[in-house]
């Protein structure tokens, strides 16, 4: 018999290369094999032959068998039920073909080929760096000469639609969940990538533990992976605190393996009280998915919450500027009574109401009617009083009932919580989850008596019996290939800490993965690259001509494959569990866009944000401030009261974290940059900005570096500054001022008052929905047309931190009437004088721009309208307020909007 032709088996086994003879005659089969003359004779059910096989090309294929890959195969011969495999040593070995995976070889394919040298030739010029780890990058793409189709990396050199699968039902969570925890542990049990994106303090870890038990549960391996070893150790320690760490082989790095290698015990810990019977396994199951249900309905209540107290916090702070405001106007107290209970929404509409009829003189029997049947207001006396007071009221009225009624629904929330008594019912499920999770470990490794001892050679030829002992690998990002067989694919890699994994050392993770999961936030520091690098992988990326989505300089893994996936399952961590609400509110508001829900308690009397400037001069010098360094050593410790051993000092630069330490030389006062302490947490952070003055894009400003500064600080923030930092428009570090000094309630000595953003934007967001109906052609048609050309300029990102509202009076931006003369304070002081439409800055509220909208023929026809808008125009020029006036005929409005924006910040 020919090895290469044919394929002879008895009794299912391959004796090919025995036989020398085989005939089928009369029913049966005559086989004579090679070492004797006798021909034996076979019932036909007991023998098969098969013949002319389809011979694959084994340059574009990767088997399998059992998830392990069988590397050094020189032939693969197909036949109708089984595969020959003839190996490079020449041995062969015969499978049936349902035991084996066939798998392609992406690198079969030109745009994946075109992608993969591109990755590969920035590896070479990387390692020219001859950075720590970065030697092994162009030797592991040497090495990388197939990638299974199965690996997420053949989708992201593809550009291949991702694979997803039917939810899997019965996912536990053994360490706790949240709304949006659950939603990315189901994500990752079902796609081939998903994206999290977990901003700080919002339980990344614990949603990667989650992940790891239920791919534990469905007999899965999972490799997680790191840049920094900080990451994945914080993921040992836990698994250790839950005394199943014995499933993790913390690998990585040489020292690592060594010392894993050589620290094995031969025993498994105790597992007799984790065991479970089938009918206890059941009973835990029904039981999990009866309280899920009322969990994830006491979870979004949860949620609601925390979201109401922060718009309470909100509009607390905001009423205090406006009782503020009334203070200087002796506005008298009035009554209004209605024979309904008014809602904050209802006074609202009272207020619009009011406006809009005495724009036509005094208010008529009829209109009080109105009043009355519409509202219930039944003391007639209150129309007597001036508009002004009637309107304050009103205003007084709205913040009253709003803060009454968010402290209701909070405390009916917070009664819902406390009845279902919420956290022991989340314990328990925990604690229930994490039984199953111990049950599955003892059935698998209950009975076992002595565990296996591996060297590190089982790494490569018996990983697969290494895998089922230890199914968890912890690894750093550029080693996990090191750590298994060549092709070999995990079911999950999680890589965590990924917005600092670069493209090249991302794809090799990815190579070895069939899931991935990319953990990561977009909105702290990447991986750092120098300016050689940028200029040396911009070249190679203009070379390739590849998609923008892979171009090293500008990405990081994980905004690498959301680039490249634009359709990629994503959750966003919205719990965040770490900062004083204050706090991490600068971030919310400036970089998250109000989406994290803050689930930290705060005390009223605390003061979690502080502010030291420095006096005038040029105190900083190549990197480095004196002056700062005298602020925070003289005034800020002895003053703040601060503990040494809870507290970090952060600058953006080393010369100034250095030249503090080697200052101050408390050894528990930890001192570094901001880089050094992503990842970290302190009570207390004491920021260094270190420049006297700072403008848009410089580096000490970047979004990130500030982002990852503030939020280091759980319950106090201490910023030491240079003097005028308010005043740096367009900058992040002027905003935080900013923030600081409006939440302090640090009124600057100013001509002008703060926008009540608050009250306006609710009454705006009811205006608009006026104005939507009205079928009649007038000012109300400009005003729509404007407000759709302001929303689209400040979406641009340079104007992140502006915003705008909608009819607010001219007598509540101004201080004082004292500059104005007799006719402009009466018309400033009309209740009815008002902007249309005022743009400010979110953190002070402080407003930057009146814009005006002179868009239809009441205007140009009408002198007397003409006369007050130049009357308008000039007090708001005596209270430096800009403002620019539109006309919504024209045809380059958002562009004269822009430029004026760009021209106040700059």
């Amino acid at each position: 018999m020919k090895l290469d032709n044919d394929l002879v088996l008895i009794n299912g086994t391959d004796k090919t290369d025995q036989v020398s003879f085989c005939n089928f005659n009369n029913g049966n089969w005559h086989i004579r094999f090679k070492r004797s003359n006798k021909v034996y004779k076979y019932n036909e059910n007991k023998v098969v032959w098969y013949r002319d096989p389809k011979r694959l090309e084994t340059a574009s294929k990767i088997v399998y068998k059992n998830n392990q890959p069988i590397n050094g195969i020189n032939d693969i011969l197909v036949f109708e039920t089984h595969v020959r495999l003839i190996f490079n040593s020449g041995f062969k070995k015969t499978y049936s073909r349902e035991s084996l995976t066939i798998d392609e070889d992406s690198l079969s394919n030109q745009n994946a080929i075109i992608c993969f040298d591109y990755l590969k030739k920035l590896s070479q010029q990387i390692d020219s760096e001859e950075e720590q780890g970065r030697k092994l990058l162009s030797k592991q793409y040497d090495s990388l000469t197939t990638v299974s189709s199965q690996s997420v990396l053949s989708a992201y050199l593809e550009r291949k639609p991702l694979k997803s699968e039917e939810k899997k039902e019965n996912v536990i969570f053994p360490f706790g969940f949240n709304v949006s925890q659950k939603s990315a542990t189901i994500k990752a049990m079902n796609e081939q990538l998903s994206i999290i994106e977990g901003p700080p303090g919002t339980g990344k870890t614990q949603t990667i533990l989650n992940i790891i038990a239920n791919a534990i549960m469905n007999d899965k391996t999972v490799a997680v992976v790191s840049n920094n070893n900080s990451a994945t150790s914080n993921v040992y320690e836990k698994l250790q605190k839950y005394g199943i760490d014995f499933l993790a082989a913390y690998l990585g790095k040489r020292e690592n393996k060594k010392k894993f290698f050589s620290e094995q015990s031969g025993a498994y810990p105790s597992m007799d009280h984790w065991v479970l019977e089938d009918t206890q396994v059941q009973f835990i199951r029904r039981k999990l998915e009866e309280s899920e249900q009322e969990l994830n309905q006491m979870l979004e209540y949860k949620n609601k919450k925390a979201s109401l107290k922060q718009s309470l916090s909100s509009i607390k702070t905001e009423y205090k500027y406006f009782k503020d405001y009334i203070s200087k106007t002796e506005l008298e107290l009035l009554q209004i009574k209605s024979y309904y209970k008014l809602s904050s929404d209802r006074v609202l509409q009272l207020l619009i109401d009011y406006e809009r009829s005495i724009q036509s003189g005094k208010i008529t029997w009829g209109q009080k009617l109105f009043y009355l049947m519409r509202y219930g207001i039944y003391n007639f006396e209150l129309y007597k009083y001036s508009s002004e007071k009637f309107i304050s009221n009103l205003q007084r009225l709205y913040y009253e009932l709003k803060i009454k009624e968010l402290e209701t629904e909070i405390n009916r929330l917070g009664k819902k919580l406390k009845n279902y008594d919420f956290e022991a019912v989340m314990n328990q499920y925990s604690e229930d989850s994490m039984k199953l999770l111990k049950g599955k470990l003892a059935a698998i490794y209950g009975k076992k008596k002595k565990r296996i001892l591996f060297d590190e050679k089982a790494l490569w030829n018996n990983f697969g019996e290494f895998s089922k002992e230890y199914p968890i690998i912890l690894s750093t990002t550029h080693s996990l290939r090191k750590n298994a067989p060549q092709n070999y694919l995990f079911d999950f890699v999680l890589v965590d800490e990924a917005s600092q994994v670069d493209l090249v050392t991302g794809a090799l993770a990815l190579s070895s993965a069939k899931k991935a999961v990319v953990v990561g936030d977009m909105k702290q520091l990447p991986n750092v690259i120098t300016f050689e690098i940028k200029k040396i992988t911009t070249r190679i990326f203009e070379e390739f001509n590849v998609d923008e989505g892979y171009h090293y300089a500008k990405h990081s893994l994980l905004s690498s494959v959301g680039a490249v996936f634009k359709d990629a399952p994503r959750t966003l961590l919205k719990e965040h569990y770490r900062c004083h609400p204050k706090i991490i509110g600068f971030c919310n508001q400036k970089f998250y866009d109000n989406e994290l829900v803050v689930l930290t308690e705060a005390e009223e009397e605390t003061q979690p944000l502080v502010i030291y400037k420095t006096a005038k001069g040029n105190h900083a010098r190549d990197k480095i401030n004196e002056r700062q360094i005298d602020v925070i050593l003289k005034e800020v410790i002895p003053q703040q009261k601060i503990e040494l051993s809870s507290t970090g000092i952060i600058s953006p630069y080393r010369l100034q974290a250095d030249t503090i330490k080697h200052t101050y030389g408390d050894s528990e006062l930890e001192v570094n940059t901001v880089h050094k302490f992503q990842g970290r947490e302190k009570e207390t952070i004491i920021l260094t900005t270190v420049s006297n003055k700072v403008k848009a894009n410089d580096f000490v400003d970047d979004a990130k570096l500030i982002n990852v500064a503030v939020s280091r600080a759980e319950e106090k923030l201490i910023v030491v500054v240079a003097d005028g930092g308010e005043r740096w428009h367009r900058t992040n570090i002027g905003d935080l001022i900013r923030y600081i000094r409006y939440n302090n309630f640090q009124v600057i000595e100013s001509k002008i008052h703060s926008v009540f953003d608050l009250l306006y934007s609710s009454y705006s967001d009811k205006l608009l929905n006026i104005m939507k109906k009205s079928k009649k052609v007038s000012k109300y048609t400009s005003e729509n047309l404007m407000n759709v050309v302001i929303e689209e300029v400040l979406s641009d990102e340079k104007f992140i931190s502006l915003d705008f509202v909608l009819h607010q009076p001219l007598r509540m931006l101004i201080q004082d009437s004292e500059g104005l003369t007799e006719s402009e304070r009466k018309y400033a002081m009309n209740p009815l004088t008002h902007t249309d439409f005022v743009i400010f800055n979110k953190m002070d509220k402080m407003p930057l721009l009146v814009v005006e909208v002179d868009g239809h023929a009441f205007h140009s026809e009408n002198p007397v309208q003409l006369k007050r808008d130049e009357m308008k125009d000039q007090i708001l020029q005596k209270y430096g307020i800009p403002i620019i006036r539109m006309k919504t005929t024209g045809s380059e409005e958002k562009e004269k909007l822009h430029n004026k924006l760009l021209e106040i910040l700059r």
